[in-house]
């Protein structure tokens, strides 16, 4: 044995705080990566996505033969899908919106479009693709998920603003 080499991705610090808070705030986390299972697996579990009680992890040809049904039941349980092909994030976003879930989508590539435009709000990267760009409503000036938690809260702050607003000018 002469050696060994390993190259690791490092999490940002701010994730595992930003999931927190988005669990929090009644968003449903769900990882969807091209990545290997077991790695995406280190990776949830070191943010803490994993944590809930019979979390499900799928792969891509796992997905392919549930049934719609079938995908329907696992959906609250799903934390992560790994070696997703490009049309199995669509399906996910049209499983979840036919159980009447808002659905939020972040993707910065070519193949992500089509689940970006589906999207109730399609979120793309800024160093994404211009396609990506513009089958999303939103892009997002840098990459870190925390920038999206800040959004939504933001978001919800103005939301509740406009109503307390339209509620005192209608007293």
């Amino acid at each position: 044995f002469d050696g060994l080499a390993a190259i690791t991705d490092p999490v940002r610090e701010e994730v595992s705080a930003a999931l927190e808070r988005s669990r929090r705030a009644g968003v449903d986390v769900k990882m969807i990566t091209g990545d290997n299972v077991e790695t995406a697996r280190a990776v949830a579990r070191k943010i803490g996505l994993l944590e809930t009680p019979g979390a499900l992890v799928l792969t891509s040809s796992e997905l392919g033969r549930m049934s719609d049904e079938e995908l329907a039941s696992a959906l609250p349980r799903l934390r992560i899908l790994a070696r997703a092909k490009p049309l199995d994030k669509l399906r996910l976003v049209q499983a979840l919106q036919a159980r009447g879930e808002v659905v939020a989508v972040t993707g910065d590539g070519t193949n992500d479009a089509p689940a970006l435009k589906q999207a109730d709000v399609g979120l793309a990267m800024g160093s994404g693709t211009e396609v990506a760009k513009e089958a999303s409503k939103i892009v997002l000036l840098d990459d870190a998920f925390s920038t999206i938690v800040q959004g939504i809260l933001w978001g919800r702050t103005l939301y509740e603003n406009i109503q307390r607003f339209i509620q005192f000018q209608l007293t």
